[in-house]
Order: structure tokens, then C-alpha cells, then sequence
């Protein structure tokens, strides 16, 4: 028990000191407690590392892109020919998963006599990067000066209609796929009002999602003309039917795939050393001295 002279010296230094309320919003102190106090914002670097996923690159083409490979894609539709230079058919859809009629190949000299291939190999750059530096905290800057030699390997439409899907599925015979958007039709209202975004919507699903709270197994994504994703090819991915009404005329969910793959330049030169043939001395031959 404080004597009553002790009493009075706490009770003057106590008069000498500001309430502490006062000393809270001078320092801008926040009660998180109770959310009362002044607020102060704190700028902050903030990295999301997850090295144990893969993750779906999103983007929208540019206006220039769009047009050329809706222009690209309507030459391609309109060939009633349906004949590569190569000599074979560019009807696609054998190879494919989808229940979807007109799926067809888009040679690459389209691509590369309208400037857009580049375009598509430098986004497919920036995945790898992004990806790699999310496997390998600490390692950004020797992955952004590395050399990624990236080749694509087949690009394909598909020009779906009501009542075509794709089920679930994966791309095989290669590490990168994509999906862009370039017609989206008026589609009618989903019958059931808690899933309204299902009908012609592309679906991407994993098993690795464990934590129910900061994860979940699958995304659904309604598609809008211009956007362009990269994934793993690996991947698990679907596409939602869709209904249209009545006699609509422009009834058509148009997209772009294209599957490719890539190597660092550092892997390949080392391959490529490892994999010349080496000398053979036979008995008898001189060896250099």
C-alpha cells in the first residue's frame, strides 16, 4: 500500500505528463482493438509467395491485337477450302477435347506476316518470369536476365456454339497453354440464381488447395471480349454451355488457344554440351602430350 506521500509524487508527475489519448493522436496511433483513434497508413512492398502453385496469367490484348486476330480468325472461318500450305486439313478438332464443331488450325505465317507472334512470345516471357520468380524468392534478377528460348507449337479457333463444351481437361506435349477472347455473345440468364456465373465460362480446377480458408479448388471465370490467360498446360480447365435466345443472330463464344514450350538458353547450351560426342581413343593412338 503506496504511503500518502508517494501518493502525491505519482499524481504530480502524472499532471507533468500528457493524457495518453492525446500523446495517441499526436503519434497517430490506431486502436485496432475498437477501430476509435486516428488512422495511419504505412506504405508497404507486400509479396504473395506460393511456390506450390501454379498460377493463371490474366491480361487484355491490345486494341491492335484484338483486331488482327479477329480479322485472322474470320479469314481462317471463311476458307471453305480447309487446307494448310502444309498440304493437310486444318480442321483441329480430332486433337481436341471439345464436343464443339469448328475448331480449326491457324497456320503460324499468319501470324508471322501480321507482326502478332512476337506479341504472344514476349506475354508467354513475362509468365515464365513471373512464375519462376514466385518458385525462387531471391533469384529475381538472374531469372530476369536469363534467355527464354520459347517456341509455340500449334494455335487453334474454337467458334462455339449453344450447347457445345469442352470437358475437363489438361494440354499434352507441351508446358504452356492459353485462352483468348474475341466474340462473347448475349447469352440467356442461368436457371439457377446462385450460379449465375456458369454458363459460358471457362473453369480452372486443382486437388493441391488444402486450406479452406485462404484457398479453393476451382475458379469460375465468365469471359469478356480482349482477355488473354496463360497457364501451365497442366492445368485442369473446362468451358461451360451456354444457351442463346430464340432466332438471336450472333450466337457465337469465339476464343484463341495456342499450346508452346520453353527452355532457358543456360539449360540448353548445357544439354547441348552434354550431348556432343566425345573422343574415343583407340589402343595404340598417340594422346596429346
Amino acid at each position: 500500500m503506496p504511503t500518502r506521500q508517494e501518493r502525491r509524487r505519482q499524481e504530480r508527475l502524472e499532471k507533468k505528463q500528457p493524457k495518453k489519448e492525446y500523446a495517441k493522436e499526436q503519434l497517430g496511433y490506431r486502436n485496432w482493438a475498437d477501430g476509435k483513434g486516428k488512422e495511419k497508413i504505412y506504405e508497404m512492398n507486400v509479396q504473395l509467395i506460393q511456390p506450390w502453385s501454379v498460377p493463371v496469367f490474366k491480361t487484355t490484348l491490345p486494341p491492335e491485337i484484338l483486331q488482327t486476330m479477329t480479322e485472322i480468325s474470320d479469314q481462317v472461318i471463311a476458307d471453305k477450302n480447309r487446307v494448310g500450305k502444309d498440304g493437310f486439313s486444318i480442321d483441329h478438332g480430332e486433337y481436341l477435347a471439345g464436343q464443339i464443331d469448328t475448331e480449326l488450325r491457324i497456320e503460324h505465317d499468319l501470324l508471322e506476316q501480321t507482326g502478332v507472334m512476337g506479341f504472344f512470345l514476349g506475354a508467354v516471357r513475362q509468365f515464365i518470369i513471373q512464375c519462376k520468380c514466385q518458385m525462387m524468392p531471391g533469384f529475381e534478377q538472374a531469372i530476369q536476365k536469363e534467355e527464354w528460348l520459347i517456341q509455340m507449337l500449334t494455335m487453334w479457333i474454337v467458334s462455339q456454339q449453344p450447347n457445345e463444351y469442352n470437358p475437363m481437361h489438361i494440354h499434352t506435349e507441351c508446358t504452356i497453354s492459353s485462352v483468348m477472347y474475341l466474340k462473347v455473345p448475349k447469352m440467356l440468364s442461368p436457371k439457377k440464381e446462385h450460379r449465375p456465373n456458369d454458363d459460358g465460362s471457362i473453369l480452372f480446377t486443382t486437388n493441391s488447395s488444402r486450406d479452406v480458408d485462404f484457398s479453393v479448388p476451382n475458379i469460375v471465370i465468365h469471359p469478356a471480349v480482349g482477355d488473354f490467360y496463360i497457364f501451365g498446360a497442366q492445368q485442369q480447365h473446362a468451358v461451360y454451355p451456354y444457351r442463346c435466345a430464340e432466332g438471336q443472330k450472333e450466337t457465337e463464344r469465339r476464343s484463341i488457344s495456342f499450346n508452346a514450350v520453353f527452355q532457358s538458353k543456360t539449360d540448353h547450351d548445357r544439354g547441348k554440351k552434354a550431348n556432343q560426342p566425345r573422343s574415343v581413343i583407340k589402343p595404340g593412338d598417340s594422346r596429346p602430350s
